[in-house]
């Protein structure tokens, strides 16, 4: 079996500056997970209200993060990239929230939570990945579907 590399899009600058562009919103995005969490869960009952519009937010930020960190448009590369953004957000949120109540009486496992914060993040890419590839196909973002064919 051959596992080479598939043949990959140039590396240009622009394309450097938008790659880095991404890592720091992937960046933000867990920092600002890492902030929000104890705010929004606490102790005590979480907001859902406050949660479902966090959620939002995530999906809105990690989809041009998606686009901004992949080489080309090509769907494993799309898939990846939301993945690694959505998941994580997703994980350091749950643990950041989890790590707060520590010591109280609303304590949780961490092993637990790390798998739902994982959890929500994979099944947040998937929408992430959908939206991120219609984007994608829609500013007609390059692929390499013009080298394969050489």
């Amino acid at each position: 079996m051959d596992y080479g590399d598939e043949p990959q899009l140039p590396l240009t600058p622009r394309k450097k500056a938008m790659l880095a562009a991404g890592g720091l919103m992937v960046l933000a995005q867990i920092i600002a997970a890492l902030v929000l969490a104890p705010v929004t869960t606490g102790s005590g009952n979480a907001d859902a209200g406050r949660l479902a519009l966090i959620w939002c937010g995530c999906v809105a930020w990690s989809v041009p993060a998606t686009l901004l960190i992949v080489r080309q448009a090509d769907l494993p590369d799309i898939a990846t990239a939301a993945f690694l953004v959505t998941i994580s957000a997703c994980a350091a949120f749950a643990l950041s929230g989890a790590f707060h109540v520590r010591g109280t009486s609303q304590e949780v496992d961490l092993v637990d939570t790390l798998f739902l914060g994982v959890t929500t993040g994979a099944m947040t890419a998937l929408l992430v990945w959908g939206i991120a590839m219609g984007a994608a196909r829609l500013l007609r973002l390059p692929t390499t579907e013009a080298l394969r064919a050489k």
